[in-house]
C-alpha cells in the first residue's frame, strides 16, 4: 500500500505520529508511508527511516502547487490529514487518493467555532473516514484524547491493519557528548518559562540553587528566548552554534545558544537529566535516555494538555507553573 501521512504543524505533532508510521510498517512490510511536513518537521522525519519520501510543505503558493502535483502523481492508495486546519485538508482532497481520512479535533476553547465547523463539512463531503473528536467531553468523561491514540483509532476506521502501542528509539544516531565525570542537566529556554507565576528572576534564582558539585548544567535556547530572557545572557557564559564544536567542559554553567538541530539534539542525548516546559523539546527528550521533567501552564488546562501531548512510552515527572514547591521539586529532580 502507498500511504501518505499530512502534518505540517509543530515537532512534538510530528514525533507523536512516529508510532503510527512504525505500526503501519510493521503491520505490513510492503506499506510504503510518505510525509508531508513542514520545514521544522522535516529535520526529524528526515532521520527516521521507516519514512519512504518527504514531502516539504511551504507557505509560498507555488510551492505548495508543485509540491500537489507530486502528490497527485503519487496515486496514493491512502492518506491521513492529522494536522488540524483548512490546509492539510484541501492537500488531502487534492492528493487524488483513493481512501481519504480526516480527524479533527474540536477547539478545547470557546473560539475557533467556525473553523472546526467548515472542517467537519469538508470531512463529510470528501473524506472517506472522519473522526470529530470533543476533547473537551471525552477528558470529562476519563477517556483518552492522547494524540497518538485518536490517530490509531483514525487508521483503524479506515480499514488499515496498525500494530498498536509502538515504541520508539534509536530515531537520532548523532553523537554524544562527555564533559568530565559530573552529571549533565539540560533546561531549555522557552518563553513559555516566564508567566505571572514565574520570572527571570526566579528563573535565575533557580539555576543558583540547582547548582552542586555532582552536576554542570547547560541551558539551550530556541526563537523565543530573548523575547522574555535578557538578563541571564549577561549572567552566564553563552556560545553559539559554531563555538560548540570546540567545547571542552562546562564550568557549572552553560548557555548554548541557538544550536543547530543536529546539536541541539547530541547535547539533549548526552544529558542525564533534562527539564523543559511543554514544547518540542519534551518530544526530541522523549526519545532520549534523560530523565525527563515536564512543566505544564497553569493557566493552559495543564492536565488536559498533558492527556491528550503526553510524552509517549515515557516515564516522566509532570510538574505545573504554579506548583508553590515548584523549585524544591526541581531541584529534588536534578539530585
Amino acid at each position: 500500500m502507498k500511504i501518505s501521512i499530512v502534518r505540517i504543524d509543530k515537532m512534538g505533532d510530528m514525533i507523536l505520529t512516529f508510532p503510527i508510521i512504525q505500526g503501519l510498517k510493521k503491520s505490513n512490510h510492503n506499506n510504503k508511508i510518505d510525509v508531508v511536513c513542514s520545514e521544522q518537521n522535516s529535520k526529524i522525519c528526515n532521520k527516521f527511516n521507516i519514512i519512504n519520501k518527504v514531502f516539504l510543505f511551504n507557505n509560498n503558493f507555488t510551492r505548495i502547487l508543485k509540491m500537489i502535483m507530486k502528490l497527485r502523481s503519487e496515486n496514493y492508495d491512502y492518506i491521513f490529514a492529522f494536522s488540524p486546519g483548512i490546509l492539510s485538508i484541501l492537500i488531502s482532497i487534492l492528493s487524488k487518493s483513493k481512501n481519504k481520512s480526516l480527524l479533527v479535533l474540536q477547539s478545547r476553547y470557546k473560539d475557533g467555532f467556525i473553523s472546526k465547523f467548515l472542517e467537519i463539512i469538508f470531512g463529510k463531503f470528501f473524506f472517506q473516514n472522519l473522526i470529530i473528536v470533543d476533547r473537551k467531553l471525552k477528558f470529562s468523561q476519563d477517556s483518552s484524547i492522547h494524540q497518538t491514540k485518536l490517530m490509531s483509532e483514525l487508521v483503524t476506521k479506515s480499514g488499515l491493519e496498525i500494530k498498536e502501542n509502538e515504541e520508539i528509539k534509536h530515531v537520532f544516531q548523532f553523537k554524544t557528548y562527555k564533559y568530565g565525570s559530573k552529571k549533565l542537566c539540560l533546561i531549555h529556554l522557552s518563553s513559555k518559562w516566564i508567566n505571572k507565576y514565574f520570572s527571570e528572576s526566579k528563573f535565575i534564582n533557580l539555576l543558583n540553587k540547582l547548582k552542586n558539585p555532582k552536576i554542570d548544567i547547560v541551558i539551550t535556547t530556541d526563537e523565543s528566548s530573548k523575547n522574555v530572557f535578557s538578563n541571564i545572557f549577561e549572567k552566564y557564559q553563552c556560545i553559539d552554534n559554531n563555538q560548540f564544536k570546540n567545547l571542552k567542559n562546562i564550568n557549572n554553567i552553560l548557555i548554548l545558544d541557538r544550536l543547530n538541530f543536529e546539536n541541539w539534539v547530541s547535547i539533549i542525548n548526552s544529558s542525564s537529566h533534562v527539564i523543559t516546559p511543554e514544547c518540542g523539546c519534551t518530544h526530541i527528550a522523549s526519545l532520549s535516555n534523560s530523565k525527563l521533567c515536564v512543566i505544564y501552564d497553569a493557566d493552559n488546562l495543564p492536565d488536559m494538555i498533558a492527556s491528550e501531548y503526553a510524552p509517549w512510552k515515557k516515564s516522566y515527572t509532570k510538574l505545573s507553573t504554579n506548583d508553590e514547591k515548584l523549585e524544591e521539586k526541581l531541584i529534588s529532580f536534578s539530585n
